[in-house]
């Protein structure tokens, strides 16, 4: 077995780095710099702040900030299903395909458990709706939480600053229909003109300075001069 000399072990180290992924937008708002992979200058950047903060420099970045979220919805679960394969299914089929050799064993259905546990699995996200009032449906429609899977996991877990009333929610979230009960400050409804994209993020509609309508992401809002108009 050969071993890595110190310049190939370095080599692999800066190649690692780079294939990671993140969020340049987010490292440019806590950080002051663009950059999309993990790398000795963010890491560098990344403890000077560390330290900042704990010796009282400098306040720590809101982390309920909206620009810091991502949005998904049941067409996100779906996929992330199908790719992870959930239950193993896809496993169970590749292993009857090489037992068989043929598809005599497909059978209608057979891939349908990895969608039903998302709607009706028990699933934390997913909420039955009753149907007898039109609005009912309307606002459940456009709820949007932060517990369950990839979340949150309880209530007991929500901090008291996640509570309190966010200014970079101002546009995107309503800010009169909340919860007031123990989801107080994690469930919300979305705002009116305000949809979630294929990105994760959301986008608002707008007008720009010749009065024409425009779809802009969340994170191009609050980096925007923004005119509240007067009805």
């Amino acid at each position: 077995m050969s071993l890595l000399t110190l310049e190939e072990k370095k080599h692999e180290v800066k190649t690692w780095l780079k294939k990671t992924v993140i969020d340049p937008e987010v490292v440019h708002q806590t950080l002051g710099i663009s950059i999309d992979h993990l790398s000795p200058e963010l890491m560098l950047e990344a403890s000077k702040k560390l330290i900042k903060i704990n010796k009282l420099e400098t306040e720590p970045d809101n982390r309920d900030d909206i620009r810091f979220n991502t949005f998904h919805g049941i067409e996100d679960f779906v996929q992330e299903h199908v790719e992870k394969d959930a239950g193993k299914v896809q496993a169970r089929a590749k292993m009857k395909m090489q037992q068989k050799k043929d598809l005599s064993w497909l059978h209608a259905g057979f891939f349908s458990p990895q969608i039903r546990s998302i709607i009706s699995g028990g699933a934390q996200l997913s909420q039955n709706i009753e149907g007898h009032n039109p609005i009912d449906n309307l606002d459940v429609s456009t709820k949007v939480t932060k517990l369950g899977p990839g979340g949150i996991p309880g209530i007991d877990a929500v901090p008291d600053e996640s509570r309190q009333v966010n200014s970079s929610y101002f546009g995107f979230l309503d800010p009169f229909r909340i919860s007031e009960a123990k989801t107080v400050g994690v469930d919300h409804r979305f705002a009116h003109n305000v949809v979630k994209g294929r990105d994760n993020k959301l986008y608002r509609l707008v007008l720009d300075h010749a009065k024409n309508p425009k779809w802009i992401n969340h994170e191009e809002f609050l980096r925007s001069k923004v005119e509240i108009p007067e009805y």
